[in-house]
């Protein structure tokens, strides 16, 4: 029977397979249910998880940017904002003034389905799983608008740089939670307002004032999709600095937004046609070089996050005044000379730096180079902290370790040629600025005129080890190596800053106790507490036990103005034009590549370098005529009208009358007796200058003798110097007394006329034949009467006879038995009463024995 629909065993088998149908759909739907009810309740976990301590959402709301700061000068002028390199500088602009193009070129770039997602956007997720699997890194976040909002807002720092899921979970959960409370607007304006955009600008206004000098809502098209496309790689796409990567980045932006429908193609391109005109780099900052030491200081004690987000307001000790001043007069005389001076400029100088200190540190004035906006010499580049070559700027630490180790400003070094093995089979042989050598000087004029010879000797009194000791107490920071320096780091052959140089010298000043350099007067936070103030301690002893009267005799040696004369003559660029004392020091490296002036008065300590960034030579630009000429301007002009006040000796410092040419006590009989100084109990006790009457014959260069003609004698009065000065002293004309006798006007003559040593017979070439042969004459001294062989003998002298003032008569008897016939040499050698050794010899000839007299 052939089958049909209607055969009984058909419709069992179809039934079978639509009940397995219906159970298999069952499944499926019980399977969907329980996937559903898994996925639903392990969302419920995962999210109950990473939102148990989430932030709350409403911070989005309550969010206010960090604060700005402010550092002041110490009158109250602003000088600087604390803009955070992080968090830059922020002006928050209402959502309606933002340009409606920056807000469609932000979302096209940034996030298209903005207006419609609820805060994730699962497709971009899905489309970063992609790229960052086909990378095999991270490349691509996939991250919302308004999750990247969250990630900077609600997020810690440490969270926020992380790379995990659990960030971008928590991340997620947080972003639907603020687009379910708060508008797209909303949530698009705090974005606007946060985003960085590069060159220190957070948010748009700040990005369109960075950039172009003006408001956001004034931006041009091609000015707006430009910014909009920043914040990818705020950093590398600045225009400023990589214009063409960002009108790249501006291509890619106008295309996307042609895809989303904001504009057309011919839109698109001619806006990115558009010239764009950004603003001037230029700097504006009031003393740049000092607000950014002040900065730094800054961001040493309180760390970036409170630095820039704290608001804080700082009072520096910045006087705007002699900040202006200080640069006008530094670049005048680089760039314009004064009075009988060329400009430096024409001399190879392009900068110069200028630090003033008050008596208790304070910075009133940094002037770091002559215009900071100047490429041509590096002019961001802050010299007063450049390490450089002082050249003889650091005499005065060498001499104030000297007078810790108990020189004086008497003692006398010798300015005379030396050379020092230099270890490499080389030798240093120092010279002094002149190229002369001016024997003894007292220690106040080898600083007064800056002598190098006496610096280096000085040094190795000292011992380099001990003076970089010394330096670094007093304020050097740098130095950090003395194995590395040999003597000619008396003359300046390590590098110091002038900062700390200018310490230094404020530390003389101060009586030998030191004072960091201080540069912030006051700091409070937003609330009004005061942070910091500075201590009114007057400062550590940086000189020892005496070191208050070291510090005055430094102080009196370098402001002598009459004792420096002697090498820089008068009206020097040391000697300020009122007659107010000023302790001063010159500097000048080698081959003219840094010129310094560092000095002092009772009211200010101004230091000053001129030179070249790039260390080129200058031509014959000196620290007199170079950093002195700009030094005195300062100083003549910061004293103008001030009452010209002394340097007062303190306590333990005793004034005594000394020989200027020996440093020693003066005594009746010195030539040029002075005053000086001394700590007490170092002063000189005796004297060693003398007067000494001798007879001289003649033109006065031989002493007189017992046998000099009375005629010819004549008493002379010497002023007589130590034997080490008397060299020196016959130089500088002044006679000293002769230190040999004058021989006889003639040979063997007396002063009577008659002979001194003189044998009378036998007479010359005589045959002698007696065995006794009696020798006769004259001898006014002790003597000798002595004969050898030979008319031109040399040795085998042998002694007749010895005796002693014998006027006429004999000398002595030869027994001529004992000799062989020829020809001997009879001498007589007389020694008068000064010492002087006369002799006379008289050839004889002996007959053979056969024929003598028996």
């Amino acid at each position: 029977m052939p089958e049909t629909p209607d055969n009984p065993v058909n419709r069992r088998m179809l039934a079978r397979l639509l009940r397995f149908l219906w159970r298999l759909f069952l499944a499926f739907v019980r399977v969907t249910l329980v996937s559903v009810i898994l996925a639903v309740a392990a969302a419920f976990i995962v999210y109950r998880h990473y939102s148990r301590d989430l932030p709350d959402p409403a911070q989005i709301g309550r969010h206010r940017s960090s604060e700005t700061g402010y550092i002041y000068a110490r009158d109250g002028t602003v000088l600087y904002e604390l803009i955070d390199p992080l968090s830059g500088r922020r002006t928050v602009v209402p959502f309606e003034r933002i340009p409606r193009i920056l807000i469609e070129a932000t979302v096209a770039v940034e996030d298209a389905d903005f207006w419609e997602n609820p805060g994730v956007d699962l497709r971009g997720i899905l489309r970063a799983l992609i790229l960052n699997y086909q990378a095999g890194d991270i490349v691509s976040g996939g991250s919302t608008i308004t999750q990247q909002l969250v990630r900077n807002v609600l997020l810690s720092p440490d969270e926020r740089d992380a790379l995990s899921l659990d960030r971008k979970l928590r991340e997620a959960i947080l972003a639907i939670e603020v687009s379910r409370r708060y508008s797209k607007e909303q949530i698009l304006g705090i974005y606007l307002n946060e985003v960085y955009y590069g060159n220190r600008a957070y948010g748009v206004e700040a990005a369109a004032q960075s950039y172009f000098g003006k408001h956001v809502w004034e931006l041009s098209p091609g000015e707006a999709t430009l910014l909009a496309g920043l914040p990818q790689a705020p950093t590398t796409l600045n225009p400023l600095l990589n214009l063409e990567g960002a009108k790249q980045r501006q291509r890619v932006t106008l295309n996307l937004m042609v895809k989303s429908g904001y504009l057309t193609e011919s839109q698109a391109q001619a806006i990115f046609d558009e010239p764009l005109r950004f603003a001037s780099t230029e700097t504006v900052i009031a003393a740049p070089h000092f607000v950014f030491y002040v900065l730094q200081l800054l961001e040493e004690r309180y760390g970036p996050d409170t630095l820039y987000r704290s608001g804080l307001r700082v009072v520096t000790t910045l006087d705007p005044m002699w900040q202006a001043e200080a640069e006008r007069i530094a670049r005048q005389w680089i760039r314009a000379g004064g009075p009988g001076y060329t400009p430096l400029r024409e001399r190879g100088a392009t900068n110069a730096g200028v630090v003033m200190l008050t008596p208790d540190a304070q910075i009133i004035a940094m002037v770091g180079s002559i215009d900071y906006n100047d490429p041509t010499i590096d002019g961001q580049v802050n010299v007063t902290l450049a390490p450089r070559q002082p050249g003889s700027a650091l005499k005065p630490i060498v001499y104030a370790a000297a007078l810790q180790r108990g020189w004086t400003p008497a003692t006398l070094i010798w300015d005379t040629p030396v050379v020092y093995p230099a270890g490499d089979g080389t030798v240093y042989a120092p010279r002094n600025y002149d190229n002369a050598f001016h024997g003894p000087q007292r220690l106040r004029m080898a600083l007064a005129n800056s002598l190098n010879i006496p610096a280096v000797r000085a040094l190795e009194y000292v011992g380099i080890e001990a003076f970089v000791s010394l330096a670094h107490r007093m304020g050097i920071t740098t130095l950090k190596d003395p194995e590395r320096y040999g003597l000619p780091l008396a003359l300046g052959a390590g590098e110091v800053r002038l900062l700390d140089l200018t310490a230094v010298y404020n530390t003389f000043r101060n009586g030998g106790r030191y004072r960091p350099p201080v540069a912030i007067l006051k700091v409070t936070n937003a609330r009004g507490e005061t942070l910091e103030m500075p201590g009114d301690a007057p400062g550590r002893q940086a000189l020892g036990d005496q070191g208050e009267q070291i510090a005055y005799l430094i102080t009196d040696m370098l402001s002598d103005n009459a004792a420096r004369r002697f090498m820089f003559g008068r009206n020097n660029v040391m000697e300020l034009r009122d007659g107010r004392p000023a302790a001063v020091k010159t500097g000048t490296s080698n081959e003219w590549r840094d010129s310094w002036t560092v000095g002092y008065t009772p009211d200010v300590t101004v230091g000053v370098w001129v030179g070249n960034n790039d260390n080129a030579p200058m031509q014959e630009v000196a620290g007199s005529n170079g950093a002195g000429v700009i030094w005195r301007a300062i100083m003549e002009r910061y004293h103008e009208g001030r009452p010209i006040l002394a340097f007062e000796p303190p306590e333990g410092v005793q004034e005594v009358l000394i020989c200027a040419d020996t440093g020693a006590l003066a005594g009746d009989h010195c030539p040029r007796p002075l005053k000086e100084r001394f700590v007490a109990g170092t002063e000189p006790r005796t004297s060693d200058v003398t007067l000494l009457t001798v007879g001289v014959s003649d033109d006065g260069r031989c002493l007189a003798a017992s046998y000099t003609p009375p005629e010819r004698v004549r008493q002379v009065t010497f002023v007589v110097y130590p034997l080490a000065f008397r060299a020196w002293a016959e130089s500088n004309g002044i006679a000293q007394p002769p230190q040999q006798y004058c021989p006889p006007p003639e040979a063997g003559v007396g002063r009577e006329g008659g002979s001194i040593a003189q044998i009378t017979q036998p007479a010359a070439n005589t045959m002698v034949r007696d065995p006794l042969v009696y020798v006769r004459g004259v001898a006014l001294g002790i003597y000798a009467l002595e004969i050898a062989p030979g008319w031109t003998p040399v040795a085998e002298w042998r002694t007749i006879a010895r005796g002693e003032a014998i006027r006429d008569g004999i000398l002595g008897v030869w027994q001529t038995g004992d000799y062989a016939a020829g020809e001997y040499m009879l001498r007589l050698r007389v020694t008068t009463a000064e010492g002087i050794l006369i002799e006379q010899r008289v050839p004889v000839r002996l007959e053979p024995v056969e024929s003598r007299t028996p």
